[in-house]
């Protein structure tokens, strides 16, 4: 599907945007709870808004100790899918996709995270290796796919909702500080730019646990994070036509490729000419 700003299923686009708000509204209301309102030391710092009605929750601080040890010598606890080993990461990565292996534990019932993409958004689908229909994040021509120029591609999103969906899990077994810890080492020896996104999307990943409280399942965490995502691309649907261009200190680009600045980072860091940076 080519890209183009009228695309099918968009041509009332106004009325569109709204029917989607309805639908998933702006992360608080789904638990996003607090929204990133600066950045410190490359990261991002989450402020929560106060409520008369909620006491904050004391967390059992588990340590890097305790995470580490149970990625060399210990199995997560049962019904716990904890990122503390690579082929985990890789499975709360890929639970999003369609048709995902592990849908009972993330998606007891309703779409997953790319199939209301493709059904609520227009992202372009295609053939799938099973045969089914869908949108691929890895490879294939939809992981750069999207219905729009400056919207964020599949690739990009998936990354986003892993980093989103990782550290409130991990907040859940280990603690928010705990797995703030954790994200941050993860980011030690990366590209900078690349940091400053994943750490912003961890630190609102852990708000969103916060939100939703220790008793939180993962299936529930995994819809908030979700929602938070498609808030987001909420938002930046919204954006009248001159908010669509290249931002005024970033000429060369041929979209508008920046995040809102509340919530989490839905694009990859770009260079000078729109294309972009590598993580390394």
């Amino acid at each position: 599907m080519a890209e183009n700003d009228s695309f099918k299923g968009w041509q009332d686009e106004n009325s569109s945007v709204e029917i989607l708000r309805e639908r998933y509204p702006r992360p608080r209301d789904f638990g996003a709870g607090g929204l990133v309102s600066h950045y410190e030391n490359g990261g991002a710092t989450v402020m929560l808004e106060p409520s008369d009605d909620e006491e904050e929750q004391e967390y059992a601080e588990q340590g890097l100790g305790s995470f580490f040890a149970d990625m060399v010598w210990s199995d997560p606890p049962e019904g716990i899918p904890l990122p503390v080993s690579p082929s985990m990461q890789d499975e709360i990565r890929a639970s999003g996709r369609t048709g995902s292996d592990n849908r009972e534990a993330y998606y007891p019932e309703g779409p997953t995270f790319f199939e209301a993409l493709a059904s609520d958004y227009d992202y372009p689908t295609a053939r799938l290796p099973d045969g089914s229909e869908g949108i691929d994040p890895v490879s294939g021509k939809t992981r750069h796919s999207r219905p729009r120029k400056d919207m964020p591609t599949p690739q990009e999103l998936e990354d986003t909702r892993a980093h989103m969906l990782g550290s409130a899990l991990t907040a859940r077994g280990y603690g928010p500080e705990t797995a703030r810890t954790v994200g941050d080492l993860g980011e030690f020896f990366g590209n900078r730019a690349h940091a400053r996104m994943d750490k912003r999307n961890n630190a609102v990943g852990i708000d969103i646990f916060k939100r939703a409280g220790i008793d939180a399942t993962s299936s529930q965490l995994t819809r908030m994070v979700d929602s938070s995502i498609f808030a987001q691309l909420n938002i930046i649907l919204g954006r009248k036509p001159d908010e669509r261009g290249p931002p005024a200190e970033k000429p060369r680009w041929s979209e508008n490729f920046r995040s809102p600045a509340d919530g989490p980072d839905l694009y990859f860091p770009r260079d000078n000419s729109g294309y972009f940076i590598p993580d390394n």
